[in-house]
């Protein structure tokens, strides 16, 4: 399975963002996409993305 991580601090810009094939330990935010699976285009895991961030703003803040 082909795994890619991408994490970062809260308040990190993207050149702070961190690419690897490895989680990161200790990271306030952490996404890991797996490119092995089916429909796993660049435009499906924007889109998912874009539903995580939505959930994030409807949601209350800290999540319970």
């Amino acid at each position: 399975m082909a795994n890619r991580f991408w994490s970062g601090e809260f308040g990190a810009t993207k050149v702070d963002v961190a690419e690897t094939g490895t989680t990161t330990a200790g990271a306030d935010v952490e996404v890991r996409i797996t490119y092995d699976a089916t429909n796993n285009g660049k435009q499906a895991a924007l889109m998912t993305l874009d539903a995580i961030r939505q959930r994030i703003i409807e949601d209350t803040w800290p999540p319970a």
